[in-house]
């Protein structure tokens, strides 16, 4: 009987490590991003011409990005990390441009960034469709590396509408998939909810 009582104990602890790692390394959701608990001191990035705004990490550096060779930018800002102990980075960027689409329409331009991604073979897409994001109708493409490196990218981007003219802006979070990717993008994604048209 105790041998029996002993095998149960066993195969239950056993299940039990079994389902403790395989939730341990299940794919964060972008909405589990947006509520994993986390606290970063924060300074106030504005655009040299007050296009828009947002917090990012004090530690972060950040800078305007020329766009000269790209049509459907215009404008924007990339922000980074300082490396980790094996040199991974984490990144922000904010774009605004005339879009990749003729139709003007935030469901079109989706569409549009969507397939070029699927065509990506580099890319795998985790999740993606319409959201409410600082209260304003967006759609959100969350994808990663496809190769399975340690530290390789995971990104979240937010395609909305600007509120002054016909333009787009694109907000994205760029996260190495290392042992701090929970952390490290749950804080960018709480500074894109920052993000201020003016």
């Amino acid at each position: 009987h105790w041998k029996k009582t002993l095998l149960m104990k066993l195969i239950t602890n056993t299940f039990l490590l079994f389902l403790l790692i395989s939730c341990s390394s299940e794919q964060f959701t972008f909405e589990q991003y947006e509520k994993y608990p986390v606290k970063v001191a924060r300074k106030t990035v504005t655009y040299p011409n007050n296009t828009f705004e947002l917090l990012l990490p004090i530690k972060w550096e950040w800078k305007v990005e020329n766009y000269d060779e790209i049509d459907e930018i215009s404008i924007g800002i990339d922000a980074f990390s300082k490396p980790d102990e094996k040199n991974f980075i984490d990144a922000i960027s904010i774009q605004k441009g005339k879009g990749f689409s003729n139709s003007k329409t935030l469901e079109t331009e989706y569409e549009i960034i969507l397939e070029k991604l699927k065509q990506n073979l580099g890319y795998k897409l985790i999740e993606s469709g319409k959201k409410i994001f600082n209260e304003k109708d967006s759609y959100f493409i969350h994808y990663k590396s496809n190769y399975g490196n340690y530290g390789e990218i995971e990104m979240i981007s937010l395609i909305t509408k600007s509120k002054n003219d016909n333009s787009f802006y694109y907000l994205n979070a760029s996260a190495s998939r290392t042992k701090d990717l929970k952390m490290n993008m749950s804080i960018m994604v709480q500074c894109l909810k920052t993000f201020k048209e003016k």
